[in-house]
């Protein structure tokens, strides 16, 4: 996505910003609707039963990460339960270059995610 920063007058042109909207991307596209990349994307899990959704997910975002965010690292991705709903996966991730983690929330109920920079501990 280095084009968007090359040609959107004004856009915000961090590498963080510039990972963030890649795996916005990544996330938001079905798998194999409409993209020349027949892996590019998420399956649409909606039917499945909650742990074939994580299985498939996880699998699908580790893939994923690897293939078209390489500025990233696939750290762990864990399960958050919550009283009756479906468990969130909680993927840790660091930029490769500047050490950076960021923590991607994806919520399994509606696909909804979150990604947002982990704060570094300050030493004192």
């Amino acid at each position: 996505m280095f084009l968007y920063k090359h040609f959107v007058p004004g856009s915000d042109t961090t590498e963080l910003a510039d990972i963030i909207r890649n795996l916005n991307h990544i996330l938001t596209t079905k798998r194999g609707y409409g993209y020349f990349l027949e892996s590019f994307g998420l399956t649409d899990a909606a039917f499945r039963t909650t742990e074939e959704m994580v299985l498939v997910l996880s699998r699908e975002l580790r893939e994923n990460i690897r293939l078209y965010e390489p500025r990233v690292e696939l750290i762990d991705i864990d399960e958050e339960y919550s009283d009756g709903e479906r468990p969130r996966l909680v993927v840790k991730l660091q930029l490769r270059e500047a050490k950076t983690k960021l923590r991607l929330v994806v919520n399994l109920t509606d696909k909804s995610f979150d990604i947002l920079p982990v704060p570094t501990k300050e030493k004192g």
